[in-house]
């Protein structure tokens, strides 16, 4: 009897040792792929005609518990053609040379990191995931002879800068930026990019990266609706989808009133 329970325990020993010493629920394993746990404050925006702007709000969570990595968000706009012409001297003039086209330049383009965008990632991954707005403008005609692609590019993304299109900010937002990357306590982050009034009525994206020792982890994309309300809207639908239509609209109005102020000015 005795040699039977000696065997018995040898023949269950291996299946003890392989069940588990602990009945705590095990922590699942952080999937690195997965997705920016992140969204908008709001994800559609109206245009009445008092519209001047608008504040856009990107939030969300480094899914790292030890809140390891930075980020970086991107509010992009839609793309566009673009031409851009270099300006030479001869004698005492200025000419402006050969025009540049660009296919398809960000409309609007603004890039926004809890430290600069540089000490985040390399510029080759600032390339390949178009964090810049010249990785992302793409040359539609060749350069003149003897220039530079880069300067063309250089020359696109000064003069949007300029119109407040194309914006770049790191840390914190402050009484003299109007954007900014706010880092929280247990991985939360807040993002907010003034909107401006010259921007397009359109689709724009919002795409957030986690990148830890300048290596991409996760990212979210997120889509964002500008759209016009009220009499603008009808406006512009018919501008655009009924041009001809609108154009008689317009010649006929403009007539009307000319022939309402010309009796008028008659009577008086």
């Amino acid at each position: 009897m005795k040699r039977a329970l000696a065997a018995l325990a040898l023949l269950l020993a291996p299946i003890a040792q392989a069940q588990p010493q602990s009945t705590q629920p095990q922590t699942p394993t952080l999937d690195l792929g997965s997705d920016l746990p992140s969204a908008v404050a709001d994800e559609h925006i109206t245009v009445s005609s008092d519209y001047r702007g608008s504040f856009i709000t990107v939030f969300g969570v480094n899914p790292d518990r030890r809140g390891r990595g930075d980020i970086v968000v991107v509010l992009r706009g839609p793309g566009q053609p673009a031409t851009v012409m270099r300006k030479h001297r001869v004698f005492a003039l200025w000419i402006n040379g050969a025009p540049v086209r660009f296919s398809d330049a960000p409309s609007f383009f603004a890039v926004l990191s809890n430290r600069p965008l540089r000490q985040i990632a390399s510029p080759q991954s600032i390339w390949r995931y178009g964090l810049d707005p010249a990785a992302s403008a793409h040359l539609e005609s060749a350069v003149p002879l003897g220039d530079d692609p880069s300067a063309y590019r250089a020359a696109l993304t000064r003069l949007r800068r300029a119109q407040d299109l194309y914006q770049e900010y790191s840390g914190r937002p402050s009484p003299e930026a109007r954007g900014g990357l706010t880092m929280f306590a247990g991985g939360l982050f807040r993002a907010v990019v003034r909107l401006p009034a010259n921007a397009p009525i359109a689709q724009y994206y919002a795409d957030t990266y986690l990148f830890r020792e300048g290596r991409l982890i996760s990212s979210q994309h997120i889509p964002i609706d500008v759209s016009r309300i009220g009499i603008e809207r009808s406006v512009h639908n018919l501008a655009t989808d009924l041009s001809v239509l609108y154009g008689l609209l317009t010649v006929l109005l403009a007539l009307g009133a000319g022939w309402v102020a010309a009796y008028f000015f008659r009577r008086a």
